[in-house]
């Protein structure tokens, strides 16, 4: 499977109150390469593969839920 396909299986996997951040997300990521956008080093790029990792894992969770366990 490439990686776009694996993103491609990771969107439809998303829960429907996801995907409007999920896209937020992919545009800012798409658009990181204008002048006004940060670089994207190695650091970031590995710390983005993590990330996809863990949704692709399911270790993660709804907002509101860390939101509640962390008093915010």
């Amino acid at each position: 499977m490439t990686t776009k396909e694996a993103l491609h299986q990771l969107v439809e996997e998303l829960a429907d109150e996801q995907t409007d951040l999920a896209c937020a997300l992919l545009e800012d990521l798409r658009n990181a390469d204008d002048i006004d956008g940060p670089p994207l080093d190695a650091e970031a790029l590995t710390s983005l593969d993590r990330g996809l990792a863990d949704i692709s894992a399911g270790r993660v969770k709804p907002l509101n839920d860390y939101e509640r366990e962390h008093g915010l």
